[in-house]
């Protein structure tokens, strides 16, 4: 929650803790006659409306797959809504009077925010969001010349690895198959192993290897679509069990056996658990290597 949206559910605690003292105050039969405008008051207006506000501000939009219309707003509607009650009770022993009635429209219109900014959010198109123009990628493997320059038999496999992460299907078809798991590659990445060693360890041939390696890195890794907004998690799981890490750091366990993995898009789970899209699809797209490129 923001700070606003979890002011009005503290303040709706508060509220509710003076009108139970107020409750209190008037069962001893000696209170005067506003502790019941403002015992009523802090009951509806106070606890229970306020509770709607921060709670509604939360989970509406995102049990919508919307953005709220108007954020913006939202500091506004808290200030207004807690002026609005407080002045009402505080002026009400001089009702009627125009301070009241002021302070009971500043309470009307905190109402109306809510209803306009909540009713805009689920019945109003949603705006169309610029989608950044995005230049073709390059492939991995190509660029400057340091990066092209051809790897040695001394050079470290967890170099290769780390620079060209697409030669790992030239380390496995040529024997090593271990390098298949994400988990052992990231572990050899760590390790002073150059490509004579391991070709030594393994009984395989080094200038054919090298041969094979310094080809894949000249030729680049075949593209990775990029991971979008729009598609479907458990889609994502199925084509991706890589991003299974990144899906179980941010939603937990329980998002593998939840069944709106089959329906909810990573926008809408994102939007759900208050997670921060770009974050998300940034760290979803570097585990399946895909980059994701901005204007």
């Amino acid at each position: 929650m923001d700070r606003y949206t979890k002011g009005f559910v503290v303040a709706s605690v508060v509220y509710f803790a003076l009108a139970a003292g107020l409750g209190l105050w008037m069962g001893m039969g000696n209170a005067p006659d506003w502790a019941m405008f403002a015992h009523v008051h802090f009951n509806l207006l106070g606890f229970m409306a306020m509770m709607v506000y921060g709670v509604g501000y939360f989970v509406l939009p995102r049990f919508n797959a919307r953005e709220l219309r108007w954020p913006g707003w939202v500091p506004l509607h808290f200030w207004v809504a807690n002026v609005g009650l407080v002045g009402m009770v505080a002026a009400y022993p001089e009702n009627p009077s125009p301070a009241f009635g002021l302070f009971a429209g500043l309470s009307v219109l905190s109402a109306v925010l809510f209803a306009a900014n909540i009713g805009a959010t689920l019945l109003l198109p949603e705006r169309e969001e610029e989608q950044p123009a995005r230049g073709p990628a390059p492939a991995q493997g190509a660029g400057t010349p340091a990066e092209r320059a051809e790897i040695g038999p001394d050079t470290r496999v967890g170099e290769i690895l780390s620079r060209w992460p697409h030669t790992a299907q030239v380390f496995v078809d040529a024997g090593f198959g271990g390098l298949a798991d994400p988990g052992h590659r990231e572990q050899v990445k760590q390790l002073p192993i150059t490509v004579r060693m391991a070709c030594q360890r393994h009984g395989v041939d080094v200038q054919e290897l090298l041969a094979r390696l310094n080809e894949a890195i000249a030729r680049g890794a075949p593209a990775v679509p990029e991971i979008r907004p729009d598609q479907i998690i458990g889609e994502v799981l199925a084509a991706h069990p890589e991003t299974e890490a990144v899906f179980r750091k941010y939603y937990g366990s329980g998002c593998f056996s939840c069944p709106g993995q089959k329906t909810e898009t990573i926008k809408q789970s994102a939007m759900i658990h208050n997670v921060d899209l770009d974050r998300l699809l940034d760290e979803l797209n570097r585990a399946v290597g895909a980059d994701r490129r901005a204007a």
